[in-house]
């Protein structure tokens, strides 16, 4: 035996007229917004903060605890982030510092947990800040390990906080 469906002819255009309105009610608006949502535009993937960070950073400026940093000293460093996270502080091109961020594009200011890994000597630590993207221009404000995120693009005397400016140089 063949299902019901099967066995009766498909309506004709000229016998719609026959079903009631109630019944063609909900058929029309799933077409209706069936129809609108293929139609709708699909926006392009925005790229995240880590990919358009992706790259190596030459260090323009850092004041760190209300001092800047020798502008001759900062010309020696670089930074490298890749897309996944990771980040290596570059001295004369030797790595002296690296470890993994997680930011957190969705809050205002826009906020970053970093963790150093551990080499000779040195044990990893945990800090917390937060950065702005302007072009090829990257803003960081670090506090010190164990302290609270800072709120504000600023190192006074006495708050530990570095405020570091990159500026990018190569894409990865």
């Amino acid at each position: 035996m063949r299902p019901l469906l099967l066995t009766r002819p498909a309506p004709s255009l000229a016998s719609l007229h026959l079903i009631p309105c109630s019944s063609l009610l909900p058929l029309a608006l799933v077409a209706v917004m069936s129809a609108g949502y293929a139609q709708a535009p699909i926006a392009p993937a925005v790229p995240d903060d880590r990919t358009i960070s992706a790259g190596r950073w030459a260090v323009v400026s850092v004041e760190w605890d209300g001092k800047p940093v020798d502008p001759e000293f900062l010309s020696l460093l670089h930074v490298i982030y890749q897309a996944d996270g990771s980040w290596a502080v570059l001295f004369r091109s030797v790595p002296v510092a690296e470890g993994k961020s997680t930011n957190h594009e969705d809050l205002s200011p826009k906020t970053f947990d970093m963790e150093t890994l551990g080499s000779e000597g040195i044990k990893p630590s945990r800090y917390t800040g937060i950065y702005r993207l302007d072009g090829d221009i990257r803003s960081l404000c670090i506090a010190p390990a164990g302290k609270p995120r800072p709120d504000e693009f600023s190192a006074p005397r006495r708050s530990g906080r570095m405020l570091v400016k990159l500026r990018k140089v190569t894409a990865p």
